[in-house]
């Protein structure tokens, strides 16, 4: 299906309020452009345009170097319709759908297009839309068979006017998804953003908490008392690692620890889900997160390694049974009760029990006090 889709990135514009281009600023290992034609070709799609304009030189080098191919809008000045529509006209006839996304707002996860891609697959749709706590953002993907209308259409409201008439005369062509995914509504119009913007890429790996908000209640649809449990993770892994860090100092994350706790059981009920709740988050783009939870099930640390995000999660969670928190012994205990008649799975979780003291006697080194004292601190919090 990527094969049939594409991606139309206006990049045309003055970026006046910015002082610099926009879509030659850095960002990461390349720039703003280079990093939104990455993003849709980490994704599958292959047809990628560049509307050029202003600067068309340096920004055609850019995109071609990148992968993708361009097309330049003489009309650039009277605005980005403009550009939408030179994009149009470059489409391959193959084409069934396109996205659209303003090379201001290049932080968009793959999740996000690949989420919106799958609903386009899967429904006769004409627009399907981005959301993030009921607010619309970019980018939307559009069906070919609008292209002649957008064409056709010399409104004073431009596109945002024919989408929104479309939405009215269309509503079950017209699908919203709600995506873990707040890049979705951050555009970078000032220098200011820009920083902002440079901030938010380097944790584009970690969901927030409003994020993992999404991902709990829309996207999986957690039960209310698997959430609890992730909860009472999250925090007894962010205490754990307030507790290392303070004799420490640098070099673990707490609010890691507290997002991996809330999305380690995401994909309870499924087979290995540990394994498969990190690929559904790797998808997702959230790589750093999808390395602790697939490994929370069983975390081994080396001799004289140091404690990690991966360990700590992996710890909290076999203090914790249900919504209560419990030593790791009592929580080994219950399994080997409820394996009694088991013998070879009573000598597993023997073998886990014992990983799982080693991992603590670590934890405990660092800290300077007992496992027992934390879960008392978090009881009373």
């Amino acid at each position: 299906m990527e094969t049939e889709l594409a991606a139309i990135i206006p990049a045309a514009g003055l970026s006046s309020r910015m002082g610099e281009l926009k879509a030659l600023l850095p960002l990461g290992e390349t720039t703003v452009l280079g990093h939104i034609i990455n993003l849709f070709q980490s994704c599958g799609i292959r047809d990628i345009i560049v509307v050029t304009g202003h600067r068309t030189e340096e920004v055609e080098q850019e995109a071609v170097r990148a992968g993708a191919r361009t097309v330049h809008n003489a009309d650039y000045e009277q605005g980005m319709f403009t550009s939408i529509k030179t994009g149009i006209r470059a489409l391959r006839s193959e084409t069934r759908g396109f996205f659209l996304l303003p090379v201001d707002i290049p932080l968009i996860r793959r999740g996000t297009i690949r989420l919106l891609a799958e609903a386009f697959t899967n429904f006769p749709l004409a627009i399907v839309y981005p959301v993030f706590h009921g607010r619309r953002g970019h980018p939307p993907l559009i069906t070919i068979s609008l292209s002649k209308h957008i064409l056709n259409n010399d409104g004073p409201d431009g596109l945002r006017g024919l989408l929104e008439q479309v939405d009215r005369q269309s509503i079950t062509s017209v699908r919203d998804i709600e995506v873990p995914d707040a890049n979705i509504l951050f555009d970078m119009d000032t220098m200011t953003d820009y920083k902002s913007g440079v901030d938010l890429y380097a944790k584009r790996d970690v969901p927030t908490i409003d994020e993992c908000s999404v991902l709990l209640h829309d996207l999986y649809r957690m039960a209310p008392m698997g959430i609890d449990h992730a909860q009472r993770v999250a925090d007894l892994a962010a205490a754990i690692c307030a507790g290392i860090a303070e004799k420490r100092g640098a070099g673990l994350d707490r609010d890691v620890c507290r997002v991996a706790g809330l999305l380690h059981d995401i994909a309870k009920g499924h087979v290995h889900h540990e394994e498969e709740g990190g690929r559904w988050l790797r998808q997702l783009g959230f790589d750093r997160v999808a390395d602790i939870v697939a490994a929370h099930k069983d975390a081994e640390l080396p001799p004289d390694a140091r404690v990690t995000e991966k360990e700590i999660v992996y710890i909290a969670d076999k203090m914790v049974s249900g919504n209560m928190l419990v030593s790791v012994e009592n929580r080994f205990r219950q399994k080997l009760d409820l394996y009694a008649d088991d013998p070879a799975a009573c000598a597993a979780i023997k073998r886990r029990l014992l990983q799982a003291k080693k991992v603590m006697e670590a934890i405990e080194t660092e800290t300077g006090c007992s496992l027992d004292y934390l879960i008392s601190q978090c009881r009373r919090a």
